[in-house]
């Protein structure tokens, strides 16, 4: 094991420029309800979990593409589940141009606004796929992203970088026979986290719960906690964000729990209520929170 031990005067460097940035948060979400307590910086692993059918992964999406084009960030994305990546592209230039993709009730995009809306991500997303009869661990998959954010980071040198692995029950994890499971996600969680303060890079992680537990009849707010594997995910993450959709009268409308924040400059405990579009996947702000904002500025 390698100590580094540092003297506070060997620490001034580091701590002037933790001073220099203190009075600034991480860069906003997007949406006015969710920018009081949520802020997204490069170097923290943030675990977003939810119910089955919640909408994890089309939240996710949304918040990568609103970092990347309002907040100058790049994404480099490993989902199993969204396949073929073409498909999984089909998502974004929906929320790109706010039409559905495929044919239906509501007007489709031409072929035109579809190229167009490919070129926001041309030079900010990567997707990242592994052969039809792999199923990698997770130190593959960080070997990918680091060759991914590599040629994103040469193509925008200025850019913020993120990567979403989504989710992470699609990996492989066979641990070694010596360890239990809970220590398995203790110490692999770690080395993701380690990765992600190394590499300076923010780390999103999709990850499903163990299963469904009922509460006098009714699903309760999904926790980390309940993710399979054990109660380091809550322990381990920087960030711990659940997303909860309303299936009831007030359908289309989802609920962003931020459950744990370890770095109060970046945000804080709390919920917000969105406005979910399935017909484009995007994600709004309900209109009397909007006006809530206007009225306290």
């Amino acid at each position: 094991m390698n100590w580094k031990i540092r003297t506070t005067h060997e620490l001034l460097g580091g701590l002037n420029l933790e001073y220099s940035t203190a009075a600034s948060q991480g860069s906003e979400t997007g949406w006015v309800a969710l920018d009081g307590m949520l802020s997204i910086e490069p170097g923290y692993m943030t675990v977003v979990t939810g119910w089955p059918g919640s909408g994890k992964s089309e939240w996710l999406d949304a918040l990568a593409l609103n970092l990347i084009k309002d907040e100058d960030w790049c994404f480099a994305i490993y989902s199993p589940e969204n396949q073929p990546m073409a498909r999984h592209m089909a998502k974004w230039v929906e929320r790109i141009l706010g039409k559905p993709f495929h044919d239906g009730p509501t007007e489709r995009a031409t072929w035109a606004e579809c190229i167009e809306a490919a070129k926001l991500l041309q030079q900010n997303v990567l997707f990242l796929g592994a052969g039809r009869d792999d199923t990698p661990a997770v130190d593959d998959v960080l070997m990918a992203f680091g060759i991914a954010v590599q040629q994103l980071r040469e193509r925008n040198p200025e850019a913020k970088c993120g990567v979403i692995i989504d989710p992470w029950n699609e990996l492989d994890h066979m641990r070694p026979r010596d360890l239990t499971e809970t220590e398995y996600i203790s110490r692999t969680l770690t080395r993701v986290r380690n990765w992600a303060r190394d590499q300076n890079v923010a780390v999103f992680i999709v990850a499903h719960p163990a299963k469904q537990r009922r509460e006098d009849g009714k699903l309760p707010v999904c926790r980390p906690d309940m993710i399979a594997g054990s109660q380091h995910w809550w322990n381990k993450a920087d960030v711990c964000i659940t997303v909860e959709r309303l299936f009831d009268e007030r359908d289309g409308e989802v609920n962003i729990h931020v459950q744990k924040m370890r770095f109060k400059h970046l945000g804080r405990i709390g919920m917000a209520t969105l406005d979910y579009d399935r017909v484009t996947g995007r994600y709004s702000d309900q209109p009397s929170e909007i006006y809530s904002m206007h009225r306290r500025a």
